[in-house]
């Protein structure tokens, strides 16, 4: 039992020493020295879509934004648009046609959250479409049966255990399930909000799911109001 509570911990070794300290340190200096508005695209008569918090996946026709990973400054797989989520874009108004954003509200607070949707809401066209993917609590809480019918879910010996990776592990700061998603992208000032699933939604383009994260995966749609 000591190897298997080891091999769960294992995760969260990121999240204590140095790496959250590297972060601010790296978020202080990108936001000072670094900021920049999102690069424009070589076909301009492509729709502007955003794959933010893209860390090391580059989807064709979209730009690809993340953190400020100042090692990858002048690296050819540094990403097209660095950027700090939890402070305001360097972005003008009504820019993106449609944004996807693939497990990165979990590693961010709650606050930053509502901040980062509010500043997307923005920057968005009216009638844009965001679709965020993040892993889900209420698929969790049903681990007892799930573990029956999802493979990955057998990974963990016990609901504890689960509930334990998803909020302490790979440096998540918040939860989210489909309630509270809708209430705050309603707050926010998204309409038509939807609980969708995997390669379904309204916008074709963002259809770009990772397979790797459908197990665990809620899957929510909006729209930025006309």
């Amino acid at each position: 039992m000591l190897d298997r509570f080891k091999r769960l911990e294992k995760p969260r070794l990121y999240t204590h020493g140095f790496s959250p300290a590297i972060w601010r340190i790296f978020g202080k200096i990108g936001n000072k020295f670094f900021q920049s508005y999102p690069p424009k695209k070589l076909d301009s008569s492509q729709k502007n879509l955003l794959n933010l918090g893209s860390g090391g996946i580059s989807l064709d026709a979209f730009i690809n934004a993340d953190f400020f990973r100042l090692h990858k400054m002048w690296s050819k797989d540094r990403a097209d648009w660095m950027l700090d989520i939890t402070k305001p874009m360097k972005c003008n108004d009504n820019y993106w046609d449609g944004v996807i954003i693939e497990h990165t509200n979990e590693h961010i607070l709650y606050s930053d959250n509502y901040n980062m949707l509010s500043e997307l809401l923005r920057t968005m066209k009216p009638g844009g479409v965001l679709r965020i993917v993040v892993p889900d609590l209420d698929k969790y809480l049903d681990w007892e049966n799930l573990k029956n019918t999802v493979p990955k879910m057998n990974r963990y010996q016990s609901l504890p255990e689960a509930i334990c990776n998803l909020t302490q592990n790979h440096l998540h700061v918040s939860v989210w399930n489909f309630d509270l998603m809708n209430e705050v992208l309603n707050d926010v000032g998204f309409t038509n909000i939807t609980k969708t699933s995997f390669m379904k939604g309204m916008m074709p383009e963002l259809l770009v799911d990772s397979e790797n994260h459908q197990w665990q995966s809620l899957y929510i749609e909006a729209k930025k109001p006309i």
